[in-house]
């Protein structure tokens, strides 16, 4: 008997049935890994084949498992030899990029390079002109009242007229020093010597190179007493000039002071007290655009009915923590302060003029060092800024003396001081003198002044014992002190110093006193490195 049949599904095999054949699928073939060989071992050794037997086919038989140890050592090995692979590949690249990125060495020649040394432009110096005054009548007018003399050193020199001015005969010289003369230095002095019932006295400066700027100390606005700003072009080119005037209550604002033209070839000559009126202690900078000045600054006094001195101040180039003054001739102080009083001023009195320029207040110590071995004079203040003051000297025994002022803030500064005799009063304005290197010659010209007049050589030696040739004559300067020695006048002479030195030049007679400086030459023409392109 037959078992009863379970009824069969469809799509079912019958339990009785052998399950239908599935087609055999080959097996993919392992992804290609490139320069990895070691690695496509090791996972072809370590993964599970496919079977038929995984697709519902007849099964291979599994192979045996490796132990654990042994494939996991076969990992790490495999991983190492990779991660060199990958490190070695990358090197290489790396290598790669450096050959391509380095540099290589510049063939190119080095260019030569050739050192030229320019030619000495013309030198040219601007000398003062004449002593200044103001005619009488309806109509003054500023003018000339006495000629100048003139001394000029330096050979194959030129001189010539700036012929425009404002003051009535008073016309300037320029001495220039061609680029193609025999000499390499030039110097001049002027002094003048006015005798008119206004102007009296004796007055001396050397001649200016032009510049763009300019302090100039000294002078007065009170009654009795002129000042004239004198401004020179001695170029081809128009100036345009700025006026900065400070006194003893600050800074003084004025229409005028800006804008002022100077044409090329042409002197202008302003007076201060129509700037600045009744002032007692001025300070003047003179600022240009365009072309180069030389200013000075014309100051002459009148105590009561007489003529009582005239000096023509040369200008400081720019404020400095470090003021040297060689010169400072005491004489006859005390008729001085007699005679100085006469009309209620104290002007004639010996004195130091100093301003602080900037917004700090400047501590200043000043010290007068006596030629020889005389007792000198040392004293501490305090500058307020912007704000002149004149430091008197009341008590100097006669003689002749240095000035050195330091300030802990650049300042500006000057020395006044008079002489009396038998025919009155002179008074002379001392500027700081500029200091000559060692080793370098400097030129200078002692002015003519005229019968009874002698000159004094001033030298100062800043910082060491100098040894100082002058004219062939050998003297020596101590250090932090000074020498004063006998020279001619109307003279050219010859100065080098071992050490730093400052020199200016006294004239002095019979109630007259002047002074002028001695400045080191300009500085040659530098070296110039000129390249190919």
């Amino acid at each position: 008997m037959t078992d009863p049949q379970t009824p069969s599904t469809p799509g079912t095999p019958s339990p009785a049935e052998p399950p239908a054949a599935t087609p055999a699928v080959p097996p993919a073939p392992p992804a290609a890994t490139p320069e990895l060989p070691n690695v496509a071992r090791v996972a072809e050794s370590s993964g599970t084949r496919a079977t038929n037997g995984d697709f519902g086919g007849a099964a291979d038989a599994p192979p045996e498992p490796e132990p654990e140890p042994r494939r996991t050592r076969a990992l790490l090995a495999a991983s190492g030899r990779a991660s060199l692979a990958l490190i070695a590949t990358g090197a290489a690249a790396a290598l790669a990029l450096g050959v391509l990125f380095v540099p290589s060495p510049a063939l190119a020649p080095e260019p030569l390079a050739i050192t030229v040394t320019p030619d000495r432009s013309d030198q040219s110096l601007v000398c003062a002109g004449a002593a200044l005054g103001v005619t009488r009548g309806d109509d003054p007018q500023v003018a000339g009242v006495a000629l100048p003399l003139r001394r000029s050193a330096g050979a194959g020199l030129v001189e010539s007229t700036i012929a425009e001015s404002d003051a009535l005969d008073g016309t300037a010289t320029v001495v220039t020093l061609p680029r193609d003369a025999p000499a390499e230095a030039v110097a001049a002095s002027e002094s003048v010597r006015p005798t008119t019932a206004d102007v009296a006295g004796l007055a001396a400066a050397e001649c200016l190179t032009p510049a763009r700027s300019a302090w100039l100390v000294g002078g007065s606005t009170t009654v009795g007493r002129s000042t004239w700003i004198v401004l020179s072009n001695a170029g081809a080119v128009d100036a345009t000039v700025s006026l900065r005037i400070i006194a003893e209550n600050g800074p003084i604002e004025a229409p005028g002071t800006t804008g002022i033209i100077v044409a090329a070839g042409e002197q202008r000559v302003l007076p201060l007290s129509g700037i600045a009126v009744n002032v007692e202690s001025p300070v003047i900078e003179v600022t240009s655009s365009g072309g180069s000045i030389a200013a000075t600054l014309q100051h002459s006094v009148v105590r009561g009915l007489d003529p009582s001195g005239i000096s023509i101040v040369t200008p400081i180039d720019a404020p400095a923590t470090r003021h040297v003054i060689p010169a400072l001739p005491v004489i006859n102080g005390q008729a001085v302060l007699e005679r100085s009083t006469a009309d209620g001023g104290a002007d004639a009195l010996t004195a130091l003029r100093m301003l602080a320029p900037g917004d700090t207040p400047a501590q200043v110590t000043v010290r007068l060092i006596p030629e020889g071995d005389g007792t000198g004079i040392a004293l501490t203040t305090t500058l307020e800024p912007q704000t002149v003051v004149d430091l008197p000297f009341t008590d100097l025994l006669d003689g002749d003396y240095a000035v050195v002022v330091e300030a802990s803030e650049p300042i500006i500064v000057a020395a006044r001081t008079s002489s009396a005799g038998t025919t009155g009063l002179d008074l002379e304005w001392f500027s700081p003198a500029p200091a000559m290197e060692a080793g370098v010659d400097v030129l200078a010209a002692v002015a003519p002044v005229g019968t009874a007049v002698t000159a004094r050589l001033h030298l100062f030696a800043p910082e060491g014992e100098a040894t100082v040739t002058v004219d062939g004559r050998t003297v020596v300067v101590p250090a932090d002190g000074g020498l004063v020695l006998e020279t001619a006048t109307n003279a050219a002479v010859q100065l080098t110093s071992t050490a730093p030195l400052h020199a200016s030049v006294s004239y002095r007679g019979d109630a007259v006193l002047a002074g002028t400086r001695i400045l080191p030459p300009p500085q040659a023409a530098r070296p110039v490195t000129v390249l190919p392109y």
